[in-house]
Formats: structure tokens, sequence, C-alpha cells
């Protein structure tokens, strides 16, 4: 009753935001010189278990998004300065919790029912445009370890690694709970770029509950934890030669300051399953990842259209980590029906391999758990209109949870049979 209240709410607020402003609604980006707009979008939708899991059966979930742009230069005198923020309304059921008991959830709408403000940073260029600046808060995956393939599927690692959201404090400063940060894209040439950010370590503060609840409203703003840092250097091969073809390629690395625990042996060497002390600290984390996506085979006479090839892969030390090495990858298709020249088709997998320490913590205690999960994902997203699009998704989930015990698993330490689910997610926009 409440979140429908909520929804109703938000709707109304925004609606009347947009009928003020006389402005319409648009994507992530610049406006227009000297004004503000505002953007409301809904997607919904309905999952249903088919087979394996939890629990057999269907849920209905969804995300209310709305969106401010602003141009300080109009506004307040900075020029060639904007301003952006986003807040979320999520809700309905958890098809992770209530049905599938996955960690790579097959839904990256998919978390703890909420109102939370997500972004909210100005950007602005410098060194006559090579360099861009982005203070404030957001999350890790809206520009850093991003395919562009990859944000077509539905499954929640194709948009933020499932490494780091079982490995990192908090999971992480990712959907839905952003941080504070400082980011920037620096052009070295017309083909290669560097990218790097400074975030907040720790988006939800210490606690062994959910995060997003000790974080309800995205409004923590915390500042003093270890920092999380990225570097990216980014090629585009079609700024090379003009004979190549579309795409980017990335080699990136992330550190964490702060203090890990050894997933085995506690300070003095003894396997902490059976002297039941803490893990001895560790300073520091890391990982380190490639990914290469590229358009293969354009259909001729089209900008973007034809087949596309994606992959990604990253690794971390297996002594800190629950979850040591991940790697996905895919294809898609857009214009594969030639009467509809938007619409897109894809198939995609995502791995997470748990690590040596992790599965030997556990088989001293008598209580094994798998060595991976794995998702592979088919869907078609239909573009109706600009405002409207349908997209179903086929998935089949291997070894959910791979039978950990943890928080984010949000089930007991059982093993769950392989799971089929099907989906639809609609996304209105205004």
């Amino acid at each position: 009753m409440f979140a429908r209240w909520q929804v109703g709410a938000m709707g109304l607020a925004f609606a009347g935001l947009l009928a003020l402003s006389s402005l319409h609604a648009q994507e992530q980006g610049k406006p227009e010189a000297g004004n503000i707009s505002f953007g409301l979008q809904e997607q919904a939708e309905v999952w249903s278990n088919l087979r394996g899991g939890r629990n057999r059966g269907a849920i209905a979930n969804g995300l209310l998004t709305g969106t401010v742009n602003a141009d300080l230069g109009g506004l307040v005198g900075l020029d060639g300065w904007y301003l952006y923020g986003s807040v979320f309304q999520i809700h309905g059921r958890s098809v992770g919790n209530d049905l599938v008991g996955d960690l790579q959830t097959v839904s990256n709408i998919d978390v703890t029912r909420a109102t939370k403000l997500y972004n909210l940073w100005v950007t602005g260029d410098l060194l006559d445009g090579r360099l861009n600046l982005r203070i404030g808060q957001q999350g890790a995956n809206d520009e850093m370890m991003i395919s562009p393939q990859a944000q077509l599927f539905l499954n929640s690692s194709f948009g933020y690694p499932a490494l780091l959201a079982a490995n990192l404090p908090s999971g992480g400063p990712n959907y839905p709970i952003a941080a504070p940060m400082t980011r920037w894209v620096y052009q070295i040439s017309d083909a290669v770029s560097w990218a790097g950010a400074v975030f907040n370590g720790d988006p939800a503060g210490p606690g062994t509950n959910d995060p997003q609840i000790r974080n309800r409203h995205g409004i923590a703003f915390r500042l003093r934890d270890a920092p999380l840092i990225f570097n990216e250097l980014w090629l585009r091969p079609e700024a090379l030669s003009k004979g190549l073809l579309p795409g980017i390629w990335k080699i990136g690395a992330w550190y964490h300051d702060g203090h890990f625990a050894d997933q085995r042996f506690d300070a003095a060497g003894n396997k902490i399953a059976q002297s039941g002390l803490p893990g001895r600290r560790m300073k520091g984390n890391h990982g380190l990842y490639v990914l290469a996506d590229q358009l293969v085979w354009p259909l001729s006479g089209t900008g973007d259209q034809g087949l596309g090839l994606w992959a990604f892969a990253m690794v971390a030390p297996a002594d800190r980590n629950l979850i040591d090495f991940y790697v996905e990858g895919g294809l898609t298709f857009k214009g594969l029906v030639p009467s509809r020249p938007k619409d897109r088709l894809g198939f995609a997998f995502a791995y997470m391999r748990t690590s040596d320490a992790a599965r030997g913590y556990y088989e001293d205690r008598s209580t094994p758990i798998q060595g991976f999960e794995m998702v592979s994902e088919l869907t078609y997203q239909f573009i109706h209109s600009e405002r409207l699009s349908i997209q179903p998704s086929l998935q089949y989930v291997r070894h959910p949870g791979a039978a950990i015990p943890i928080w984010a698993n949000r089930f007991s330490h059982v093993p769950q049979k392989d799971a089929v689910v099907f989906g639809t997610r609609a996304t209105m926009t205004w």
C-alpha cells in the first residue's frame, strides 16, 4: 500500500515539474543552453521461475526513475558546466529473494524496495575540451567497466560484475547505492582516452545486514571510508583507421585501500573454521580487467546496425576475496528484421568463480560450496516508439548462489537446483 502511494506521489510530482518547465524529457546529457529539463521513466517487469531455484511462481517488480538536467551556464554563470540528478522509487517483489536465490540477479533493477537518491553530480570540460571532469555522487558502473552492447541485457552482472558486488564493502558503489566521487576522462588522441575515478569505498558503511537498508535513501554521502580507485585506457579502433569498424577496447584496474580479511586463515596461520578467530587482516584489494566491444558485421547502408561481439574478464586475489575470477561475453544484432531497424536481439553468458580460499574455508567446516555460478540470457528488445519498448528475457542459472551462506545470497546454506527463468520488461519514458 505504501509503495503504491509513493509511486503515485512521485509520478504526480514529476508530472507537475514537467508541465511547469514546458520542456520535453530527454536522456542523461546536456540540456539546451540556460534550461532545466526533467525526465520520468518507469520500468515494469513480470518474472516467472519455470524450474529449479528456490520456488516456482511469478512476481512483478518495477523501477520509477526521475531525472533532472540543468545548464549551469545560463542559470548561475558557470559556462560549460552541467548538473544531473536522479531519484529512484523501487517497488514490487524480488525475483532473486523469492524465486531464484542467485547472486547474479536475473533482473538488474531487482533490489530492496525504497525511494532513493542515486546520481547527483556536476560536469564540465577543461583544457580546450580534452579533459572532462565529473564531481558528485554516482555508481562505478555508470561509466567504468562498461560494455555498450552488454547494456542490452537484463541480468545484473552485465551492468556491474559479480566479482565486485561480492567482494567490496557494501558491494561497492553501484545501483541502487551510489557514493561520492570524482571522475575524469582525458582524450590523449582521437583514438585513445584515459578514464579514472576515485570513489568513497563503502557507500553504506559497516554492518552485517543489507547495505541498501543502511543507506536506505541514498543520502549518507560518506566521505571518510577507504577510497576505491579506477583507471582505464580506452581505444576506439575506428579512429585509428577509416577501414576499421566501430568499437571500444579497454584495459583497466581497480584498487581499494581498505582492509580485507583472509578467507581461510587467521593472523596466526590457523584455519579460522577451527580457531573461531577472524581472518588475518590484509591491506588493500585490487583487480585487473580487459574488455573488447566490437561491431564485426555491419549491415550495408546503415550506421550502427549489424552483428556485434563483446567479452569482458576480471581477476582478483584469491586469499581475500569470495570471488576471484569473472568473465562474460555475448553477441547482439541490431536490425535483424529489416522493417524494425531499432530492435535488438542478444545472447550472453556470465560466469563467476568462487576462490580457492573461500572453498577451502567451507570445506574446513564440512559445508562445501559450489565452485561457480553461471547465467546465460537470450533477449529481444522491441522498440515500439521513443516512449515505449518491450523486452522479453529467457535465462538459465547454473548453481544459483553457489550455496554460499552470506547475506547477499538471501537464503540458507542449501544448494539450489539450476533455474530457468522467463521475464518481460516494459519501459515507458515521458
